[in-house]
């Protein structure tokens, strides 16, 4: 199999074919090559190659043993050496050939054309082939301005949307490769993505979905109070019956009102609902192992290893340890019921209908850190690196600065969605807002996030979202679950 690299406009530039030929399109890497051949005129120019991108010549007498010519001499090169003419431009090497030791090595061209090939190569690739050419190519493939750089030259807009708070750990690298993946897969969503409706079986609205297994499974939670668990994997196109045939488990009644939010940690799986309970289920089996009760209906979560956070409709902050009886802790941070909470290492952040965020330290629960007023009430939250971006009941999106014990407002973004945002993610990758306009946007992570592609395959409000591994699940009020899955033979 071919490993190829391709450049922006999806076209493979360079080919590495069974380790046995290399391909290089020079023409369209501004590369001429050195040729006089009597039988083509059209290659006749050139004594040197050119690095058109930089503008300058390259030391032909470190190319000389390329000349091409038909002397009795180098003929013998042309079965493991062709420049080809006829406008094609393409270098072919032939690697098996022992007479290639005398050509020159893909080591021994200037840092200047390697990078420039590099430009044109998946970054995948770069790590996992180039970087492991030789110890000249590790050290400059793992150099961390090499990375920044290329984020950089692709996406001019500053990127990470807030400085990083410890610089010297952020991984550029796999930033770097995150975006790519995620630009490569969201800019090509006919091409690389399959479209799927779960409904059957479904009897109410579709509030809260909940991705586990990286993406293999998708616990869906409905206003009928049916926990459903379906196998992503088993979706495909080639068979129409995959949307039904794909659940796998199907608990009625798995609660005695809605089921409002999922979470999960491990192969745990907690669900929480308008009954006011907590349930904790085993994944393998799907088996309930524990149950734990608040005083009013749970509306968001957050699942960690022994403890479980819960904001409530009584505006309480709930947190209990699963493994035991009773709650640990209950604090009120708000004047109305909390809408959505993420949490960290250190904090814990919330959202409520009285229009405020609350950001205090988990540690000494009592005490509210910080308090930020918005215009209209926060209805969704996701946090990474630092960052606290939060989606509003009025269709507008913040970022916040929640990186240094504090909470600040950055900046407020109108993203296109014309009702609430119900639900956002944010990774290192992408954006992703959902809202109950009936779209999904999916956005570049900068500071000022560019709009990538406008979903709008959904026919009801979007409740919330999920995203991992290619997989992007939406609840939807129309009682349906709307599942985009990247193609098979398209895997990462």
């Amino acid at each position: 199999m071919a490993n190829s690299g391709v450049n922006e406009d999806g076209n493979s530039d360079v080919t590495l074919k069974n380790d046995d030929v290399i391909e290089l399109n020079l023409q369209q890497l501004n590369i001429i090559p050195h040729c006089n051949s009597k039988e083509d005129p059209q290659i006749n120019e050139p004594s040197a190659l050119t690095d058109g991108s930089l503008g300058k010549e390259v030391d032909s007498e470190r190319y000389d043993h390329l000349n091409c010519n038909e002397s009795d001499e180098s003929a013998s090169r042309r079965n493991h050496f062709n420049c080809c003419g006829n406008g094609s431009s393409a270098l072919t090497l032939d690697l098996k050939d022992d007479a290639f030791e005398s050509i020159v090595t893909l080591d021994l061209l200037p840092y200047e054309i390697i990078l420039h090939i590099a430009s044109y190569l998946d970054s995948k690739f770069i790590v996992s082939t180039l970087s492991k050419v030789c110890s000249s190519f590790s050290d400059l493939f793992n150099d961390v301005n090499f990375w920044k750089s290329r984020i950089r030259r692709r996406w001019p807009k500053e990127y990470p949307a807030l400085p990083a708070k410890n610089p010297e750990t952020f991984d550029w690298k796999e930033a770097c490769i995150k975006r790519e993946l995620e630009f490569c897969l969201w800019s090509n969503v006919a091409k690389k993505l399959d479209y799927f409706v779960f409904e059957h079986g479904l009897y109410g609205a579709v509030d809260t979905v909940h991705l586990v297994e990286n993406g293999n499974l998708l616990a869906v939670g409905s206003r009928d109070r049916y926990l459903n668990i379906l196998d992503v994997t088993k979706l495909t196109k080639e068979d129409e019956s995959s949307p039904v045939s794909c659940r796998i488990f199907c608990k009625d009644n798995a609660h005695d009102g809605w089921i409002w939010t999922i979470n999960s940690f491990d192969r745990t799986l907690s669900t929480g609902s308008w009954d006011t309970r907590i349930k904790f289920w085993d994944l393998p089996t799907m088996s309930q192992i524990h149950e734990a009760r608040a005083n009013s209906a749970i509306l968001c979560s957050h699942f960690e290893s022994n403890l479980y956070i819960a904001g409530s409709y009584d505006k309480n902050v709930y947190q209990f340890d699963p493994r035991l009886a009773g709650v640990l802790s209950k604090n009120c941070y708000h004047r109305k019921p909390i809408l959505c909470l993420v949490a960290n290492d250190n904090y814990i952040m919330t959202g409520s209908e009285d229009s405020t965020v609350a950001f205090y330290d988990r540690r000494h629960t009592a005490a509210v850190v910080k308090k930020q007023k918005l215009q209209q009430y926060p209805m969704s939250m996701s946090y990474d690196n630092g960052q606290l971006w939060v989606g509003d009941k009025g269709g507008s999106v913040h970022l916040l600065d929640a990186s240094s014990g504090d909470l600040k407002l950055v900046k407020t973004y109108n993203v296109g969605h014309a009702q609430k945002v119900t639900g956002i993610i944010h990774t290192p990758g992408v954006l992703i807002t959902c809202s109950t306009d009936k779209t999904v946007k999916v956005l570049e992570p900068n500071l000022d996030p560019g709009l990538i592609v406008n979903l709008t395959e959904m026919t009801s409000e979007v409740a919330e979202i999920s995203y991992r591994n290619g997989v992007l699940a939406c609840a939807s009020s129309g009682m349906c679950v709307g599942i985009y899955k990247r193609r098979e033979n398209d895997q990462q």
